[in-house]
């Protein structure tokens, strides 16, 4: 009798304190939800620089109201790219609270793009590096 007692006594709190604990209907509405599409397989995403998956994702990704940047290019590249004005391989996106936004890239013809810009800054560093070289050679002979 006394161990049913104490068992019952248990059972109700924890139902208590999980159900104090829990996560209430209301906390989620205080949360926007992006919903990532694009027209590739297996293209990566990134929210504000954190790398999200995969696409195709499964469900749309929580986050807090406000404005995100929403790429499939790493951190790093991204800002590298903003500068070279490939604007649609990312997005500057506002979230409402309780809403879900749904955010396309295109993939496959950006990044081509980023090939060939990529290719165009090596060009660049090369040529600089050749120039240098070349200023450091005619010093030389000069002296």
């Amino acid at each position: 009798m006394y161990k049913k007692k104490n068992i019952t006594i248990v059972f109700f709190f924890i139902f208590y304190a999980s159900i104090s604990f829990a996560q209430k209907s209301r906390d989620m509405e205080k949360f926007g939800f992006i919903d990532l599409r694009t027209d590739s397989m297996q293209v990566p995403f990134y929210i504000d620089g954190v790398y999200i998956g995969k696409h195709p994702l499964k469900n749309p990704v929580p986050v807090l109201p406000g404005f995100h940047l929403v790429s499939y290019l790493p951190p790093e590249l991204t800002k590298k790219y903003v500068e070279e004005d490939l604007s649609d391989a990312y997005k500057r996106v506002y979230v409402a609270p309780n809403d879900t936004l749904m955010v396309f890239l295109f993939y496959e013809h950006y990044i081509v793009e980023t090939k060939t810009l990529d290719r165009q800054f090596m060009v660049k560093r090369i040529t600089a590096m050749t120039l240098v070289m070349m200023a450091i050679f005619l010093i030389f002979q000069i002296s």
